[in-house]
């Protein structure tokens, strides 16, 4: 199986999900094309969360990502 058929995409082509930096619009003109388009989601509040996916939701029924920040903040060490 390659990506393509892994994503249900046309293109081996993912789009970063570059978040504060842009909302569903790229991600449906990538979808749209073919790869797969990515809402970053981890600076959004819920309400601005819920707004993107009906655009994007509304724009595309192609494959999209949909990403989150899931790593721990790290805890500054004063030991050194």
């Amino acid at each position: 199986m390659n990506l393509q058929e892994l994503l249900g995409i046309e293109l081996p082509v993912i789009q970063a999900p570059m978040a504060g930096a842009h909302g569903s619009r790229l991600a449906v003109a990538v979808s749209n094309a073919g790869g797969l388009g990515s809402l970053p989601c981890a600076m959004l509040s819920v309400e601005a969360m819920r707004s993107e996916l009906n655009e994007l939701r509304s724009q595309t029924a192609e494959p999209y990502n949909v990403n989150f920040f899931c790593h721990a903040p790290p805890t500054p060490s004063v030991g050194r």
